[in-house]
């Protein structure tokens, strides 16, 4: 009789990309994820949990980019 192993399916959504920089994304957003727990989508698109200090990484140029532009518009 053979046995079948059933084990929760994991993946490591890390893809390195973007895991050295801090993000920027909107405040709810990183206020829901940081209470109910989660991932949060940056103005980049990359998908992080916000549970590390942000002020240890230096800021996703992307992100940057976003931002200014977004300022330069109104």
């Amino acid at each position: 009789m053979s046995s079948t192993q059933i084990r929760p399916e994991t993946s490591d959504t890390r893809t390195g990309e973007g895991d050295d920089y801090a993000h920027f994304a909107r405040r709810e957003d990183i206020v829901r994820a940081s209470i109910e727990g989660g991932r949060v989508t940056a103005l980049c698109g990359f998908k992080f949990e916000p549970v590390r200090d942000p002020n240890r990484y230096p800021v996703c140029p992307k992100c940057k980019d976003l931002v200014e532009m977004a300022e330069q518009l109104g």
